[in-house]
């Protein structure tokens, strides 16, 4: 008999999944009888040095019909650290439901030398025989997942054609009881109201702020477990939404038919009609924006960690495209801005940043060495950049959104740079790739490859606020203010040496210094002076500036360009007519007389 201390040992990782996260918060659910159930299975096999490992790798409320799940993520990434060495699951279909998804793991698994395990379903995959098995095996898995959403499918249309909703939430402006809609008074009126509005301004810009003026709430609700939900203010998507849904007149609507529905309508079929006949004169249908060759979306960020999606308009037959930052509920409560980036401008830059880092040897080589290659395949590596570059350029649109999807894990703009997060192996990838087919990523090593390089670049992309740039203090006549004659004079020695600079071109610093009276350090001061903000020109003018604020203080600080950091630096307070918001353009807090 052999010994069991002269057997390898085997760390086994278990995986667990459930598709829901009903009953996640029992103390015994799905995924604890999973790993109970392998655990066992592990200890009837210790004759053959098994071990069970420590980590827990359980994906609860996660489908099995793609690969993004956390747990997952964390077992392909210590797989590639060399940490496991057997894989068990309950059942095949608790790691995936998807053929291909599942060839790409087994490959990833064979790669690093990984035997998997069902312990449901004995079979070996070492050998052709059982990789037939578990393809079989899968390819079922597959077809009952599908067969369950055609049945939940039936469903839906079914109680469609006998006019009730399928579960969810209920609209706005109706409660559910027993299953059926019923009328919420309190939101009915808010609904009429929107209607009226919308039939009389025939514009949803100004039904929104009406229903905004006129401080309007949705009614409180609770679900099931008795939480309570609503009591906000009522949103402009909430207005879109009440406008073109035909459940307001009575209808049910749904994969391009309508039912008529078992509950009672909220508005006449006349203000329905001339409701949507404004619709229909307002409404442009802008293009799909996956039909765009725009190849940033579903990876670009802004760097207060807003996810920006791609936003596309029709104006006057004019089509725009923008990518726009989410409006998160923590920017609205710090009145931070979303960010708006013109599509193209900013698709051009991050194009231009990943050629420039292909060209860039030094740069090129620190990106390749996150991957540990050194010494002549490196040099190879770097040698091949220029000619990727010249590839990545001529590709087209679609062929462009493949790479740049492959090698870009996540792009993030700021108001002066532009941030690229690379994944390294897709990057070797690509300057190795010779076929003449688009190169596509290997979504399977997404998982496992961890390695990545951050490359910013100084760049401009943010588009400037929708308020006025220029904000001048009206002057307050009710209050007799009396000008500082010193600071009112640092101003008109600045006005004239900015004159002196352009009339007398020829003439260099030291000329025109001498010409002031003064040193050459002193007269680039002055320069710098007219580019203080109009506002805090102004309040020197009028003598409503901070008592505390000096001639030294104004000539020997190191004044930025940036007109909210100069407010901040000399403890001016911005505008009357200008808001937190417009303050906050880039979410600056606004500055105050306490902490300047």
């Amino acid at each position: 008999m052999q010994n069991l201390v002269d057997v390898p040992v085997r760390r086994c990782a278990i995986y667990t999944r459930k598709s829901t996260s009903r009953g996640l918060d029992q103390r015994v659910n799905s995924l604890v009888t999973q790993r109970e159930l392998s655990s066992a299975y592990i200890k009837s096999q210790e004759f053959k040095g098994w071990q069970e490992l420590p980590e827990r790798y359980d994906d609860g409320g996660h489908s099995g019909s793609g690969l993004d799940r956390p747990a997952l993520a964390r077992l392909m990434h210590d797989i590639e650290a060399g940490k496991i060495d057997v894989v068990i699951v309950y059942k095949i279909d608790r790691l995936t439901r998807t053929l291909l998804d599942f060839v790409r793991l087994i490959e990833v698994f064979d790669r690093a030398d990984i035997a998997f395990v069902s312990i449901s379903q004995a079979f070996d995959t070492s050998d052709s025989m059982g990789r037939m098995i578990l393809n079989v095996l899968l390819t079922f898995s597959q077809f009952e997942r599908e067969l369950i959403s055609e049945r939940m499918k039936d469903s839906i249309r079914s109680r469609r054609k006998h006019g009730k909703l399928h579960g969810g939430v209920p609209p706005f402006g109706y409660d559910r009881v027993n299953g059926n809609l019923i009328i919420d008074k309190p939101e009915t009126k808010i609904v009429q109201f929107i209607f009226d509005e919308f039939i009389r301004t025939e514009r949803y810009t100004k039904v929104a702020e009406a229903v905004k003026d006129a401080g309007f709430l949705s009614s409180v609700k609770y679900t099931k477990k008795g939480k309570a939900r609503g009591g906000k203010p009522v949103e402009q998507a909430t207005v879109y939404q009440i406008l073109n849904s035909p459940i307001y007149v009575g209808e049910i609507h749904g994969e391009g038919k309508t039912y008529e529905g078992a509950h009672d309508p909220l508005i006449s079929r006349e203000t329905w009609d001339a409701a949507q006949e404004i619709s229909q004169h307002r409404r442009v249908k802008p293009p799909d924006p996956k039909q765009t060759d725009h190849f940033l979306a579903g990876m670009l960020w802004d760097d207060t960690g807003r996810h920006m999606r791609l936003e596309i308009k029709v104006r006057r037959d004019q089509t725009y495209h923008t990518y726009v930052s989410s409006e998160e509920m923590w920017s609205r409560r710090e009145l931070v801005r979303p960010y708006r980036c013109n599509a193209t401008n900013l698709d051009e830059s991050v194009l231009a940043s990943v050629t420039a880092l292909f060209n860039d040897r030094r740069r090129l080589r620190a990106c390749i060495k996150k991957l540990g290659i050194f010494d002549d395949e490196l040099s190879r590596l770097t040698r091949k950049g220029r000619r990727a570059a010249r590839r990545l350029l001529a590709s087209s649109g679609s062929a462009k959104k493949l790479i740049m999807s492959a090698i870009l894990f996540r792009v993030e703009v700021g108001p002066e740079t532009i941030t690229l997060q690379y994944r390294v192996r897709e990057l070797r990838r690509f300057l190795l790739w010779t076929d003449n087919i688009d190169f596509r990523g290997d979504a399977a090593s997404w998982l496992s490859g961890d390695a990545r390089y951050e490359d910013v670049n100084q760049v401009q992309t943010v588009a400037s606020a929708r308020w006025p740039a220029l904000h001048i203090h009206p002057r307050d006549n009710s209050v007799d203010l009396i000008p500082k004659k010193g600071l009112v004079d640092l101003i008109a020695a600045a006005r004239k040496a900015q004159r002196l600079v352009e009339q007398n071109r020829d003439g260099g610093l030291d000329a025109h210094a001498k010409q002031m009276r003064c040193g050459p350090i002193h007269f680039a001061r002055l320069v710098r002076l007219n580019y203080l903000a109009p506002d805090i020109v102004t309040s020197i003018l009028d003598g409503s500036q901070p008592e505390t604020l000096t001639r030294r203080q104004l000539l020997e600080s190191n004044l930025p360009t940036d007109w909210a950091a100069q407010r901040q630096l000399l403890g001016i307070d911005p505008p009357a007519n200008m808001s937190a918001g417009q303050w906050n353009i880039f979410g600056r807090p606004p500055p105050s007389r306490d902490n300047a």
